[in-house]
Parts: structure tokens; sequence; C-alpha cells
């Protein structure tokens, strides 16, 4: 049959030596072991970044603050897409279901609700965010939010929130924490 020699070769540690030497070493946090996203270093002046310094020198009180740290908004910055849209480009359309958030980094968006009389639209500016409801409800949409001007808008769909959530829950529970303020602000600001 097969002849196997079973005393180790010299100079090689045997595989038991090699299975200890492992076990010693503490395993990566799932984090850290992120398969989902691409890992290219990001650039130093990622687009979200230039959004949270949009929304650090904005005077609205409509403007996204989270207590994210740089770190943290380059990790955001990877699980959303970057769009360029043109003026006039329909962002959002009553009656469909979107469950996008959507960060404004450059450029000026309206919105007007659907079912408005007499309300008026509202202006997003550079640091703002669109589709804060759409974290917490499946239905559908009930704004028309247009571009005035080309503007540039990170967005963030339901699955890669997901996986931020999966990857990065601290970042992920600071998002919706920032994004109940924003809708708590947007309250306030609609009664007074």
């Amino acid at each position: 049959m097969f002849h196997t020699p079973i005393e180790p070769r010299i100079g090689q540690p045997s595989s038991g030596d090699r299975f200890f030497a492992f076990g010693e070493q503490p395993l990566q946090f799932p984090a850290r072991m992120d398969l989902c996203r691409h890992q290219a270093p990001a650039p130093m002046d990622c687009d979200a970044l230039r959004f949270a310094a949009a929304a650090r020198q904005s005077e609205s009180r409509l403007a996204f603050r989270p207590a994210f740290a740089t770190g943290d908004w380059r990790v955001l910055s990877s699980f959303c897409i970057a769009r360029q849209l043109p003026a006039g480009y329909r962002v959002v359309i009553p009656g469909r279901s979107d469950r996008a958030l959507r960060f404004v980094v450059e450029g000026t968006l309206c919105q007007e609700s659907a079912a408005a009389t007499r309300a008026q639209p509202t202006l997003l500016h550079p640091g703002a965010i669109l589709g804060e409801d759409a974290l917490f409800s499946d239905g559908p949409c009930e704004l028309d939010v247009r571009t005035l001007e080309d503007s540039l808008i990170l967005e963030l769909s339901l699955p890669r929130h997901k996986e931020l959530t999966a990857a990065c829950p601290e970042i992920a529970f600071e998002l919706l924490r920032a994004a109940g303020g924003a809708i708590a602000a947007r309250g306030r600001t609609s009664e007074g």
C-alpha cells in the first residue's frame, strides 16, 4: 500500500505544533472579516466627510448630525452609492415604495408632499437627509422630490443598510438614532 513517513521533516513544524501556535491567537471580530464590501482604502476626502462638514456648517434644525467620528463616516460611505443627478431629476416618486436613505452632498433638492394643499415645499441643501421615514416604514412614499440643480447624493439602500447593521451595529444604531431625531425635528418644525 502507501507508505507515509511518521517522523516530522527536519526544520518544519508538525501539524499539531501549527495548530497550537494558531490556537493562542484570538479570532478576528466578524466586522473585521467583512467579505461583503470591497476593501479598497477610502480617499482622504470622501463624499461622506463632505456631507458631514456641510451638516456641521448648516444652520438648519433639520441638518443630519449623528455622533460619528471620521472613521465612522468612511465606513458608512463604503456601504453607500454616490449618484450624480442632473437638474430636474425625480429622486422620489409618490406612491412608490422606496426604502433608501439619501444624503445630500452637493446641490439642492425640492421636497413636496403629494397630498400638499397649502404646505410649502421644503428645500434640502447639503447636509440634509432624505428618506429617513423609509428606515422605519414599509409603506409607499408620500413625497415628490426633484433636484433643482446638478446634485450629488449618497444612497444607502435597504440591503446595504442590513449589511451595515450586521458588520457595524454601533454605526447602524447611531444612524437610526440620528434619523429618528431628524424625524422629530421635522415634526416640531411643521407644528410651529
